[in-house]
Order: structure tokens, then sequence, then C-alpha cells
């Protein structure tokens, strides 16, 4: 006799069974859950391998399809064989073994066909929903295939996005670099440029204390310039009043030679008075002379040492010592010419010259008598009286 358990497994255990065995017949896999204590048959169990980290979605679900293909061809050979042990009475040799339990059960073989047959039934329309559920799962898979060829597309073109982003990024950064380095540069130059601005200054301060200075020093050197010219035209004033002196004393020695020239008989004493008188001028000359070169020296003295006016100075002095000499040779030259005409004019002088002092009617004055008495020649001295005194 042929039996099976009416009782039904839990929900959630049909539904596990049904979704893992779409094609397999539902009564058929609750007798031999119900046998084993709610456990299938290690052949029977789901192969569905956890996707691993390495492994895409869509090979998980390329495996899960194949899965279903190969339980469906299991269920159908069990279906198959069920369908034979309905016809014939009895089970292929592989299955004969499993439906030992179902033949030692009690109970009527016909009422458990015909609950074998509705649970048959269910378990086909069961199949047709996980058919459908398959054919929405490929749809499904369809579509994530599109959304990924899509994705795939964008990445790719994003990707080529990237690949052309990333030598302009490249040329940025090296831009980049090389502005840090010219903003280096540059700031390192202007640190420079202080600096030397700085010393700039600090020397310019120093120009311009040293230009005061200068200024200063110009500005007393200017003034004893016009200290120094004053006392040059005064210098000068008193050097042509000495030669004017100078000139007239000459001018008297030559005048007194022509004048008191002495008879043969006097000419020694004549030419011992020539003599002295030559040598008292020579000196004059050599001592005024001498005052105008200590004038010009303590001249030279009030100038600095690199002063342009020591040159107009020594030009002064040379010109001054070459006219002293001119004039002292022309003395010398004169007396000489002098001494030969009163050597020659001797003869005929009848007496020493004479000396006239102009007496005024209003008295007879000291100065009247310098001129005679200043004359260094030895000579008489004759005074006649005015009849109108």
């Amino acid at each position: 006799s042929l039996s099976l358990s009416l009782s039904w497994p839990s929900s959630s255990s049909a539904e596990t069974w049904g979704h893992a065995f779409p094609e397999l017949d539902h009564r058929y896999v609750v007798a031999h859950v119900e046998e084993n204590g709610g456990r299938l048959p290690v052949e029977w169990s789901p192969k569905c391998p956890a996707p691993s980290l390495e492994t895409s979605w869509e090979e998980h679900l390329l495996e899960q399809q194949d899965h279903l293909e190969k339980e469906m061809e299991e269920a159908k050979r069990m279906i198959s064989g069920l369908q034979a042990l309905l016809l014939n009475g009895s089970l292929p040799e592989d299955e004969q073994e499993r439906s030992l339990g179902l033949c030692e059960q009690d109970g009527a073989l016909e009422e458990q066909l015909v609950i074998i047959r509705s649970r048959l039934d269910q378990s086909l329309e069961e199949n047709q929903d996980l058919k459908k559920e398959l054919q929405k799962c490929k749809q499904e898979n369809r579509n994530l295939q599109g959304v990924k060829d899509a994705l795939q597309q964008r990445l790719a073109q994003q990707d080529t996005v990237m690949l052309q982003i990333k030598p302009e990024l490249l040329r940025a950064n090296m831009e980049k670099e090389e502005l840090h380095s010219q903003n280096a540069d540059l700031q390192r130059k202007v640190e420079e440029r202080n600096r030397l601005l700085a010393e700039y200054k600090k020397e310019l301060s120093q120009k311009d204390r040293l230009l005061h200075q200068h200024q200063a020093k110009m500005e007393e050197m200017l003034h004893q310039l016009s200290e120094a010219g004053y006392q040059q035209a005064e210098l000068e004033k008193e050097l042509q009043h000495r030669e004017l002196l100078l000139a007239r004393c000459l001018k008297k020695d030559v005048e007194e030679v022509i004048l008191y020239g002495n008879h043969n008989s006097q000419s020694n004493g004549f030419l011992q008075s020539l003599g002295k008188g030559t040598a008292s001028s020579t000196h004059r000359g050599a001592s005024d002379l001498q005052l105008v070169r200590e004038a010009l020296r303590s001249l030279r003295n009030s100038f600095s040492g690199h002063d342009p006016q020591h040159h107009t100075i020594d030009s002064l002095e040379q010109g001054i010592s070459s006219l002293m000499d001119r004039l002292h040779r022309m003395e010398v030259q004169k007396r000489q010419e002098k001494r030969v005409r009163s050597l020659r004019s001797e003869a005929a002088w009848p007496s020493p010259p004479l000396s006239s002092a102009p007496v005024l009617r209003q008295g007879l004055r000291l100065r009247s008598y310098r001129p005679v008495m200043a004359n260094p020649w030895h000579t008489r001295q004759r005074w006649h009286a005015d009849p109108s005194l």
C-alpha cells in the first residue's frame, strides 16, 4: 500500500523549498521533508553560491540561471517518475528505495492518488508562477544589462574625459609649480632690491651730509676768497703806490745826478756820493721788493693748499720781480750814462751846482729847506736874501 502524510511544513519552509525547486512536485517534496525531519537530500539542496567579492552581479545571475535550469531538469525527471508511478503503479529502479516508506503506510490507494494529483496540479501551478517569475527576472536581467551597458558606456566616456583632463591637470600643476618658483624668485629679488634701496638711501643720506659739509666749506672758502680778493686789491693798490714811489725816487735820483755834478776837483767826492746814492736806492728797492714779497706770502698763506689763486699770486710776484729788475737795470744804465755825461761836462762847470729854496713873502718855512738839506752830496750852500723882505 502507498501512503503519504497529509501534514504540511511551515509556510516559510514551503516557500523556501518551492522557490528552490520550482519544477519538483510539491507533495513529493513535503513527504521527503517529513521523513528526513525537515531536511532535504544533499542533491536537492539549493545550490546558490554566495557571490564573492571578485565576481560581479552579472556572473552571479548567470550562475543562478544555470542552477535553475539544472533544477528544472531534475524536477522534470522526478515528475516523469511520478507519472510512471501513477500510470504503472510502480517507480523506476532508482526511485524504488525512496518509495518504500510510502508502500508501508495504510490507506486507500485511490484516495492517495487523488491527493497526489491535486498536489501535482498545485505544483504545476506553482511551476508556472515560478516560470513567470523567471521570465520577469530574465527581463529585469536584460534591463539591468542595458543599464550596465549604459553605465559602462558612460564610465568609458568619463574615463576618456578623465584621460583628457589628466594632461591638463598635470600641465596646470606644472604651471603652478613654475609660478611658485617665479614668485619665490621675484620675492627674493624684491628683498634684494629693498636691501639695495636701503643701502642707497643710507649712502644718499651720507652724501647729503657730505654735500652740506662741502657747501659750508665752499661758502667759507668763497668768503675767504672774497676777503683774499679784497686783500689782493689792497695789495695791488699798495704795490701800485710803491711802484709810483719807486718811480718817483728813481726820477728824483736821476734829477739829483743831473743837477748836482761836481767839477774835476770834486769828482772823487761826487763819485763817492753817487755810489752812495746808487747803493741807497738799490737797498731801498730791495727793501720794497722784500715788503711786496712778504705781503704776497701772507696772502698766499690765507688760501688753502690747492686754491687756484696761488697761481695768480705767483704770477704777480714774478711780474713784480721782473719789473723791479727792469727798473734797477734802467736805473743803473741811466746812472752810467749820466756819469759819462757828467764826466764830459765837468770842465765846463764854473762852480758846484746850486740849490735854490723858494721863500714866500709870508715867511720862511722848514719845508723850504728840506729839499736842500736832504741832498746827500757834499755841496756848498749860499743863501740870498730877498730885498723885499
